[in-house]
């Protein structure tokens, strides 16, 4: 063997195995077993041996109108490596009127020779002609879109165009990903807010509504129920949502969610914090803007119980880093011109592990199924990421459950000005991270060369 890790506790998500060694050979997980004989010991005593983390919802080196995101795949990748994230998948968004196999060759072209870690890419569906194209996605390795529910007239698509590509990806064994919110109503509603000088960025939250939330996904649901087609709603963030969720699966509809940690530890009180910057006192809650907003403390702890039972399936972070200074402020005076997105790729397995594994007994097996084992299913990587199991890639946390950090601007490995988790204390983190049996990082020094990440050639889904 190249590699061989010794005295750890290897965790899955069927269970934790002690006293067995991990053998690494040509990059891959090569045997599982007692005695192994590496070139390479590495001691794990007091360790977990952990997958890499996959994160399915990223948008790194993105432009949404004029913004553009802080951070590019360098600085993203740097981040994600740090926090133990081996894998992610980036949302590819057609410019107006340009073909899907056009924007996927682009964004393709960007990351190729700087990434750092694995990647792979959701294309978003903007227009009637995208349909198409959707076979030629699957000969480029891409088995996931998107679909807006949300953002009139930029981004949301009719309900005609969603049910016919949710029809086309079914049969190709494409998955649909759907952001569920109403956004003909909420626009509605932010034109009534700005009218009555409602502008501080708390009303963001209060023009978006949970029921409209619940009210699409509903209607998502009733369209996947319909075709028995599979769908996927991102980033709920409500307990009207996560019922709706519940109904579905319960009436057997293949539908799958994620939430992200921005739900799970802030509230809609956090954008009416106060700031210290003269000028943007009131402002400073325009950090934690991204939609949907986050919600109420009811929410936060519904979405927490939907990680413990299995209603939630993937815990992603969707990712999206704008610079408070200079782009977030742009909305001062008008909270609809706030950008929306917030950071996470960087926190969020530590966040999980110790305010979910070590303070509320999020078991450790499902710690790993939603970081790592169930997204490598739903998105086409089963068999190559996601586990510790022969034939696998070795992507490989050597986890320390007994480091501590207490997360910060002024040590975070991305490109921004901010941390939306200024101040959490977490104990548990990566001391060690191997992509493909090579080593990214290492007790706090990075040893990862550009061009390390390799593009994720994804299979159709067969899930159904």
């Amino acid at each position: 063997m190249d590699v061989v890790f010794k005295n750890g506790s290897i965790v899955t998500g069927e269970g934790i195995f002690e006293g067995m060694d991990l053998g690494i050979e040509n990059g891959k997980i090569a045997a599982l077993g007692k005695n192994l004989a590496g070139q390479k010991i590495i001691d794990a005593q007091g360790k977990y041996l952990m997958p890499g983390g996959i994160d399915v919802h990223t948008h790194l080196d993105t432009s949404f109108g004029e913004m553009h995101t802080a951070d590019d795949f360098t600085s993203g990748q740097l981040g994600a490596i740090a926090g133990g994230t081996t894998s992610h998948l980036n949302f590819c968004f057609p410019a107006p009127g340009q073909s899907l196999m056009e924007s996927l060759a682009y964004w393709k072209n960007k990351v190729f020779q700087e990434a750092l870690i694995d990647y792979g890419f959701h294309m978003v569906i903007r227009d009637a002609n995208h349909l198409k194209e959707l076979s030629g996605l699957i000969e480029k390795g891409v088995s996931s879109i998107k679909c807006f529910l949300a953002y009139k007239d930029k981004l949301q698509i009719d309900e005609e165009l969603f049910y016919k590509t949710v029809e086309k990806a079914r049969d190709l064994g494409i998955l649909t990903m759907v952001h569920a919110e109403n956004g003909t109503l909420i626009d509605y509603r932010v034109r009534q807010a700005l009218g009555r000088k409602e502008l501080l960025p708390i009303f963001h939250a209060r023009t978006r509504p949970p029921e409209f939330e619940a009210q699409s996904i509903h209607f998502a649901a009733s369209v996947a129920s319909v075709l028995r087609a599979p769908l996927y709603i991102v980033h709920l963030s409500s307990k009207k949502g996560l019922e709706e969720i519940l109904r579905a699966k319960n009436a057997g509809i293949p539908l799958w969610t994620e939430t992200c940690p921005q739900y799970l530890f802030f509230t809609e009180e956090d954008l009416q914090r106060k700031g210290q910057s003269p000028g943007l006192e009131d402002f400073e809650g325009a950090k934690w803007i991204c939609s949907p907003p986050l919600r109420k403390e009811e929410d936060r702890e519904a979405l927490w119980d939907g990680l413990i039972s299995g209603t939630i399936d993937v815990v992603s972070t969707d990712h999206c880093s704008f610079y408070f200074q200079g782009q977030k402020t742009r909305g001062l005076g008008d909270f609809s011109k706030i950008p929306n997105g917030v950071p996470g790729i960087e926190e969020r397995l530590s966040l999980l592990f110790y305010y979910g594994c070590i303070k509320r007994k999020l078991p450790l097996e499902r710690f790993v199924t939603l970081n790592c084992e169930f997204p490598a299913r739903l998105f086409g990587l089963e068999g190559r990421k996601g586990k510790l199991a022969v034939g696998y890639d070795a992507d490989i946390l050597l986890w320390n459950p007994q480091l501590k950090k207490t997360f910060s601007v002024h040590s975070h490995h991305i490109r921004l000005d901010y941390n939306l988790y200024e101040g959490f204390y977490v104990e548990g983190g990566p001391e060690m991270v191997m992509l493909r049996g090579q080593i990214l990082y290492d007790q706090g020094r990075f040893l990862v060369q550009p061009g390390s990440g390799q593009f994720l050639f994804r299979h159709p889904l067969d899930l159904l």
